[in-house]
């Protein structure tokens, strides 16, 4: 199968950059994309709260969005980074989750999840802040009847720990040769640049896109796939290391 993509929008919250939301909506809206978005139940993030805030109803915006076909994923809770703990994940070393107790984390996100169902929202996939959770989050989220995780590196959807984990490790849209993959964009902080680049993937490429349900569909156990996921996250995490380490060098020089 050749490859298929799926788009993902973080940091889903009453405050945030609205106009360029707008804009992206729009081209999804013109070749009939369905992203996931990342709704924060309770955003208490100083940095995401000097943005603009709504001047709406926040929440009949996210239900008419749902109305239309988007899926919700549940962000987090409050998105605020309690832990320096990268997860299971092992790329960012920030956590809302990661490292601490069973309870603490099921407390979290059973609250994010009544926030949601409170304002008539139903979601089964979560959406860690900064990509980090632990196997208690894994835990936590089976218990809450959660059913699917936007993260991991597998070229292919995965069943693991019980749940679907649909690959996200790219945050430009790329052609890849094969696979499932998922472009995670933050609106708030997206260039110009970046924008139409988004534009224009999507413009040349609308027909290799997937629904989130339709992904949920191939996911599979299978050994190799798996391997091939390890194999990935290890070269990601290495990439990642090496950045780090030129930028600290750049700014010590």
């Amino acid at each position: 199968m050749s490859a298929r993509y799926l788009i993902r929008l973080d940091d889903i919250a009453p405050h945030m950059d609205w106009p360029q939301f707008e804009r992206l909506s729009r081209v999804f809206d013109t070749f009939d994309i369905r992203p996931l978005l990342g709704v924060i139940p309770d955003n208490r993030d100083p940095q995401l709260l000097t943005f603009p805030e709504l001047s709406g109803d926040f929440w009949d915006k996210v239900r008419s969005l749902q109305a239309r076909g988007r899926e919700i994923a549940q962000h987090g809770f409050q998105h605020v980074y309690v832990t320096h703990d990268c997860g299971l994940m092992g790329v960012n070393g920030l956590s809302e989750f990661a490292g601490l107790p069973f309870d603490e984390q099921l407390d979290k996100l059973a609250g994010g999840q009544q926030l949601l169902r409170e304002h008539g929202l139903s979601c089964e996939t979560f959406m860690a802040p900064s990509h980090s959770f632990d196997r208690l989050t894994l835990r936590a989220l089976r218990e809450l009847g959660f059913t699917t995780v936007t993260d991991g590196f597998a070229p292919w959807p995965s069943i693991e720990h019980g749940l679907i984990f649909l690959s996200q490790w790219l945050a430009n849209p790329r052609v890849l040769p094969l696979g499932v993959q998922t472009f995670c964009l933050h609106v708030n902080v997206m260039t110009e640049g970046q924008i139409h680049r988004v534009e224009q993937f999507v413009a040349d490429h609308h027909r290799e896109f997937l629904t989130f349900a339709e992904a949920r569909s191939l996911a599979t156990p299978q050994t190799l796939n798996r391997v091939a996921g390890q194999v990935i996250g290890s070269t990601m995490r290495g990439l990642k290391t090496v950045r780090r380490n030129l930028r600290r060098r750049r700014n010590s020089a």
